[in-house]
């Protein structure tokens, strides 16, 4: 109770002192939220400073910036916007551009959702499912659409004052208007002359009616929202339901500033610092693109390294970076050109980023490792490491960055995805450029295996089910080791198909027993025998006496684990308690096996003590593992 007394005491201590911070103050720490909602809940002073609509206006540019601040005003929506809000933008000079008035007119109000259903039912032709679908989520409250009517009047009337009048062309698209006097249509190598015909219009565009494309739509990592799946909207329809702007149409405004770099300067001018950073991914890609087109035609010279790092370092000087992830994009993006083109690329990386070789070598596998890369092919996985010193180091580091494993295997605690974070190649490349034993193989097991768990336990696309299936299957044929310290994981399976590898299978191996189980045949699986595996460390070095310790070792671990585990606490499936049942038993059998026995075990062996009760706990002092396979060897078992 006193402790109790305490902490109300020290919460209602900082409560006050939280309260009576200068109002200047709060704001500055609101500035700093991703979130600022929760505070609002402390008390009714950071409620009233966090609503403040002068509050709002600058979390929305400090967060966004002036250009994109009243577009995220309006995705926001109700309460978060009202007129007090927009008038707050205003005073702050946030950026308004024609072609946002324009776009506001297009998605402002709803429609009329039991119009769409009767028009759905009474369709003639049968409709696509998918179209139904795509249909449906366009009428579930598109950007601007629910706007208050009087934000919606406040806008147009700045929109108004400010651009021409009642002669406001509302149902225009400067975007669209900027696709054609950029010279869109053509091709590069003519779309210069055009582009710069219009030079003078196109400026006009920008500077008088303050055209910007909308912001870029964020990136999500693929592999972390488990629950997410892939989404019924197709980002590609104009306007995008979200707002956003597509990559087709921040595909125009990066082409160009390829064409005329100057364009970047005349956007900064009106305030649209954030242009380098929308298209910098697209801007840097397009130049790679220019350099080494597709289709090259008759009398295209393929550039040298010199004109690689000039294209970049100009792009560089007016603000574009080459990011990491670029320098995966790249790598991606000419796969199939690589033993071509791939030392001049990583070579200009280096000189551009004014790093050494291995260092980018190092990002570059880092990044093609990145889960939402979705590698397809495995060509430029090997181009990479096969460059690389120390491969296996390389991997495992890259692998625990992204933390692929959850190393805690406390269930209580863990986080099982129900999908594998890599295309089934990434793991089919691993296994047979490192091989069955390698640290990365292990590695990959143990994500195999938690996912295997995961899609146990819960219902799953039937697709991912069966990626998962199939490289489990794979990597169990060719052999890779079940780890001791996966028991933990293995106890919660409830696969008897799992359960049974890993017991009627791999241990059964392992400790020489009889082996019944054989798991079903998998479908064929691509052939990469292009692939060059790595030579394993002391492969030549190691005898068979040697390969018969690290047996005996691994008999030996696994054997004090399983005891472990039996004799231990906590939760079993049942399929797993019945299996451990059965392998301890068939240990006991071994164990009795030895003890009467005694002429069969070498001389060597034999001065261990053999212990005479049955306590599994001790069981351990005991070197069974190494005598049964010396005994193996003299009886002739295989």
């Amino acid at each position: 109770m006193e402790t109790n007394s305490e902490y109300i005491f020290a919460t209602f201590t900082a409560r006050n002192y939280l309260d009576g911070l200068a109002t200047e103050l709060k704001v500055e720490i609101i500035l700093h939220l991703s979130n600022p909602t929760p505070l609002a809940r402390c008390s009714r002073a950071w409620y009233a400073t966090v609503n403040s609509p002068a509050t709002k206006a600058r979390w929305l540019t400090y967060r966004y910036g002036k250009t994109h601040a009243l577009f995220h005003a309006v995705r926001m929506g109700e309460p978060f916007i009202n007129v007090e809000v927009v008038d707050c933008l205003f005073a702050q000079k946030v950026h308004l551009s024609r072609y946002f008035i324009q776009r506001v007119m297009l998605g402002f109000g709803k429609y009329d959702s039991r119009l769409i259903d009767l028009k759905l039912t009474h369709n003639i032709r049968p409709l696509d499912p998918d179209r139904k679908k795509i249909i449906q989520s366009k009428i579930r409250s598109p950007w601007a659409s629910n706007l208050p009517f009087n934000v919606f009047s406040r806008i147009l009337k700045e929109g108004h004052d400010r651009f021409d009048g009642n002669d406001i062309p509302v149902r225009g698209n400067d975007m669209e208007s900027f696709y054609y006097l950029s010279a869109g249509p053509l091709v590069i190598s003519e779309a210069r002359k055009k582009l710069q015909d219009n030079i003078n219009e196109i400026e006009r565009l920008i500077t008088t009616f303050r055209f910007a494309p909308f912001p870029p739509r964020p990136k999500i990592r693929r592999h972390i929202p488990e629950s997410t799946e892939s989404r019924s909207v197709n980002y590609d329809d104009y306007p995008p339901t979200d707002g956003y702007e597509n990559v087709r149409q921040l595909n125009v405004i990066a082409r160009a500033i390829l064409i005329h770099p100057n364009l970047v300067n005349v956007w900064k001018k009106i305030g649209y610092n954030e242009v380098v950073h929308d298209v910098n991914d697209l801007v840097m890609q397009g130049s790679l693109l220019i350099l080494y087109p597709p289709t090259p035609t008759a009398c295209w010279v393929k550039p040298g390294l010199d004109q690689v790092v000039k294209q970049l370092n100009d792009l560089q000087s007016i603000g574009f970076k080459l990011t990491d992830g670029l320098i995966g994009d790249a790598l991606v993006l000419f796969e199939h050109r690589l033993k071509d083109i791939g030392e001049v690329l990583i070579d200009a990386f280096v000189i551009v980023r004014d790093l050494n070789s291995n260092t980018i070598l190092s990002t570059c596998l880092r990044e093609l490792l990145h889960p939402d890369k979705s590698l397809k092919r495995h060509d430029v996985l090997d181009y990479i490491l096969d460059r690389i010193d120390d491969p296996q180091f390389e991997v495992i580091s890259a692998l625990e960055n992204y933390g692929i494993v959850d190393n805690n295997l406390d269930m209580t605690k863990l986080t099982l995805h129900t999908r594998l974070q890599y295309t089934p190649i990434v793991y089919r490349y691993m296994l047979v450029k490192f091989g069955k034993q390698s640290l990365v193989t292990k590695y990959l097991m143990r994500e195999i295996i938690m996912v295997k768990i995961a899609t146990s336990q819960s219902a799953n696309t039937p697709q991912h089910v069966a990626e998962s299936d199939t490289i489990f299957n794979e990597y169990y044929k060719a052999k890779v080791p079940f780890e001791p310290q996966c028991l933990q994981l293995i106890k919660t399976c409830s696969s008897d198909f799992i359960v049974k590898c890993v017991f009627e299978g791999y241990l059964a191996k392992l400790f020489n027993f009889k082996v019944d189980f054989h798991p079903p045949r998998t479908t064929r699986t691509p052939d990469l025998k292009e692939v060059t595996p790595f030579m394993q460390a002391n492969s030549k070095k190691r005898t068979n006496r040697h390969v018969k310790k690290e047996k005996s070792d691994l008999q030996q671990e696994w054997q004090n684990v399983l005891y472990e585990c039996y004799h231990g606490k906590g939760e079993f499936t049942d399929v797993f308690r019945t299996q451990i049942h059965k392998f301890i038993k068939r240990l006991d059998s071994l164990k009795e096996d030895i003890q009467e026995n005694p002429q069969e075990v070498s001389s060597a062996q034999a001065q261990v003590e053999v212990p005479s009760n049955n306590n599994h706990t001790d069981f351990g002092e005991l070197d069974l593992v190494a005598k049964y396979s010396q005994m193996s060897i003299s009886l002739g078992v295989p």
